[in-house]
């Protein structure tokens, strides 16, 4: 059985995403900026907006600000944990893979904190919760100001 497919892992899942809902990582303004991107997302509202410092081809901070449901909240605060130091080159191959994920495609190299994330595969209508503040770091990080 598939661990999206496991009921307690997918209790578990969905839990650890509660938690970054309840209390997210990383939400605050940040000032000194070297990127920055907002999306909404038209179908349910949801809106956020990541901001990035890039030095060196190397995320040394990354923080989000919005509105949005408990799976868009989740997944910001997820993703500014999983790139948090990586230079620009892995957090976009983070960024491919969650992609990959949400399309039930293999996505080998997500990394195990990421794996709440696999809870919402299954909801098709929630991927654009989930993807929204992926997409904005995407563009945060080749968006230089």
């Amino acid at each position: 059985m598939s661990a999206q497919g496991s009921p307690s892992l997918a209790a578990m899942y969905q839990e650890a995403l509660l938690a970054h809902h309840r209390s997210p990582h990383n939400k605050r303004e940040m000032t000194d900026v070297t990127g920055f991107a907002e999306h909404k997302n038209p179908v349910c509202g949801d809106h956020i907006r990541v901001m990035v410092r890039v030095e060196a081809a190397r995320i040394v901070d990354v923080s989000f600000l919005g509105q949005s449901c408990s799976v868009g909240t989740a997944s910001a605060s997820l993703m500014t944990d999983a790139v948090m130091s990586l230079t620009v080159t892995e957090a976009l191959a983070i960024v491919d893979d969650v992609e990959a994920m949400l399309a039930g495609q293999p996505a080998e190299r997500l990394p195990e904190m990421l794996s709440p994330l696999r809870s919402v595969v299954p909801f098709a209508a929630r991927h654009g919760c989930a993807r929204l503040p992926w997409v904005a770091l995407k563009e945060a990080v080749g968006r230089p100001l």
